[in-house]
């Protein structure tokens, strides 16, 4: 036989032995043993059973893989509704990963649920995500990865805290990022929608992002946000929101994220802000700072759905800056302290909003700028003030005010206190 004709016939040996692995593969990638075999590749990577309704491959131009369906259980004592439901994912990989070289060219996943439960008794669903490998095991050297492009689409995350009685809804998550890989930085864009009872909040950031799971140090920088909330008590128009953040960064080993030089402007309220989040058990503790520069707040009071009363006063509410610091410790947030400018007066208060505690104080305020401008008189003005105190009274407040000096038409008053009480004078 001519050499050219043997060549020839080698080569469609070795073409058809390909067709026939790759039919093969096409038609094994079908079976319940192939859905079976993937399902149990993401249970032992996860700590909970999986399972995986649909598969299938390509490979041309590039390997594919597609799993349809994929759903993680929860863990025992949470339900029987999935942890996670995925409804499609797709990755694509160089042929060269075939042979070993842990690259992928590209992942997209739609249509994802996440399902992220608190018990009362402080457990949760998440905890038992990627369990610790048996004592004695010698932890893996860390992987050497890449992933050109991340797609994320339709993501849905729910959040239920059985602890504080709350739910709200993370709605059309999509994400996208490029050149991923170890320790490296890579440009990030994340859109999403979140739903809080009523309230309705839409919001967008871009910026860069650095994962190092062998260190269990994750963090982003250069972050640029935007956004829009709307709902009960804004008015139909909403309230937008623009702002920075110059670092986020979570660290696995101490449970602790933090905050850096973070600044944003949400209904005209220019402000900055900073902090940090421990993620510990029973519940989380967390210390946050914000500081706004002065604002007209009558202009914001009408973005927030709350116009500031006509005054004597044409000038008064022209000018209000606030600093505050926000502590979460045992379930608890208090803001303590509260200082701050309003007009030619300076305050200070401690607030626990979840024990609607309210401890106030004024250095001096002169009160005549407030009134309606129909208060001339003195019995006017006096009935007037008497009708604020009786409207702070309607929020349910235990609170107290305390006023080293005001001023009420001709008259000075020193340390004056007006004290306001839960219904039916209970107190916390």
């Amino acid at each position: 036989m001519p050499l050219q004709r043997r060549q020839a016939l080698v080569l469609a040996v070795i073409a058809l032995v390909a067709l026939l692995v790759f039919a093969a593969s096409w038609i094994a990638a079908r079976t319940e043993w192939a859905r079976g075999l993937v399902a149990r590749q993401v249970s032992e990577a996860v700590g909970l059973p999986t399972t995986v309704a649909s598969l299938d491959v390509g490979f041309f131009p590039s390997p594919t893989l597609g799993i349809g369906g994929l759903a993680i259980a929860q863990p025992p004592g949470f339900g029987g509704t999935p942890f996670v439901e995925v409804g499609r994912v797709d990755l694509r990989v160089p042929w060269r990963s075939i042979i070993g070289a842990a690259r992928v060219e590209a992942v997209s996943v739609s249509d994802a649920k996440v399902r992220l439960v608190t018990r009362k008794d402080g457990r949760s669903n998440w905890s038992a995500l990627f369990p610790e490998p048996p004592a004695g095991t010698e932890a893996p050297e860390p992987a050497a990865w890449y992933l050109g492009a991340l797609a994320v689409e339709r993501g849905l995350v729910e959040v239920r805290d059985e602890m504080s009685g709350s739910n709200w809804q993370i709605a059309g998550l999509a994400l996208d990022a490029t050149d991923i890989a170890p320790a490296a930085e890579f440009p990030l864009e994340l859109k999403l929608a979140a739903l809080f009872g009523r309230n309705t909040v839409h919001y967008a950031v871009k910026g860069r992002a650095r994962l190092d799971p062998g260190a269990q140090k994750y963090e982003a920088s250069g972050l640029e946000f935007r956004g829009w909330a709307g709902g009960e008590p804004l008015p139909l128009a909403g309230a937008e929101l623009t702002g920075a953040l110059k670092r986020a960064a979570y660290e696995g080993a101490s449970g602790v994220a933090r905050l850096e030089a973070g600044r944003f402007t949400f209904g005209g309220v220019p402000a900055t802000f900073d902090g940090s989040l421990e993620f510990g058990e029973p519940a989380m503790a967390g210390v946050f700072h914000v500081a706004t520069e002065p604002f007209a707040p009558r202009a914001s009071a009408i973005i927030f759905g709350h116009p500031l009363p006509v005054t004597a006063d044409p000038t008064a509410f022209e000018s209000l800056q606030l600093m505050a610091e926000a502590r979460l410790k045992d379930g608890t947030l208090r803001l303590e302290p509260v200082t701050g400018r309003l007009d030619d007066t300076n305050f200070e208060a401690r607030i626990v909003p979840g024990e609607r505690l309210v401890r106030a104080r004024l250095d001096r305020i002169d009160l005549n700028r407030y009134v309606p401008p129909a208060a001339k008189t003195l019995r006017k003005k006096k009935a007037t003030l008497e009708d604020a105190v009786a409207q702070l009274a309607t929020f349910d407040l235990d609170a107290e005010l305390t006023i080293a000096e005001a001023r009420v038409s001709g008259a000075t008053i020193r340390d004056a206190k007006i004290r306001v009480e839960r219904s039916g004078g209970q107190s916390p």
